[in-house]
């Protein structure tokens, strides 16, 4: 498996998915100002010095084989949104993947398209043998992007997320996807 160079795979239309860079920073703490982004968010960005400090975080996984962070960018190379993958269980290959999208990228298949096409690279590159997906059980949007994904529902995990926006505590939806299910 190489791991030099994260790799950026062309999805449709002329979008793509590319590692983040520091000028960057910028469409982050933007996306982050966004309700739904901020609402579901794990982490807030808020500003440019942590947006940095992620990016820098970020990139220094995919080398090391423990996650992959893509920026989702049109054919006009603005960034529209992300896809991140972190390692949960280096032991069982277990990652977890969570993404957003700006407003005007929303409700055009951008983000399963994306999802399914990194979750194949970093099964093939990376060699994890399950990714898990989690939402808050009423983001139905998450869930047919899971769906349409590849990632069939396996339960509710109750009260499994602290949401950093507002502090609440959220039954989550877990999603998963195996290495040897197909594309």
């Amino acid at each position: 498996m190489s791991r030099r160079r994260q790799p950026e795979p062309s999805l449709a239309d002329g979008h793509r998915l590319r590692p983040w860079a520091t000028a960057d920073a910028p469409a982050i703490t933007l996306a982050m100002r966004d309700p739904l982004v901020r609402r579901y968010a794990s982490h807030l960005l808020d500003d440019r010095d942590v947006a940095l400090g992620a990016i820098h975080t970020w990139n220094g996984q995919w080398p090391e084989g423990t996650g992959a962070a893509w920026a989702l960018i049109g054919p006009d190379r603005a960034v529209l949104g992300q896809i991140r993958f972190g390692l949960v269980d280096e032991g069982l290959g277990t990652g977890s993947v969570g993404y957003w999208l700006v407003p005007e990228a929303r409700g055009r298949g951008l983000a399963s398209q994306a999802v399914a096409r990194a979750s194949t690279v970093v099964f093939n590159r990376l060699g994890w043998h399950r990714i898990e997906l989690y939402h808050a059980v009423e983001n139905d949007r998450s869930c047919a992007v899971a769906r349409r994904a590849g990632y069939p529902l396996e339960g509710v995990m109750r009260e499994a997320m602290l949401y950093p926006d507002d502090e609440r505590r959220s039954d989550e939806h877990l999603h998963a996807r195996l290495a040897s299910d197909p594309d």
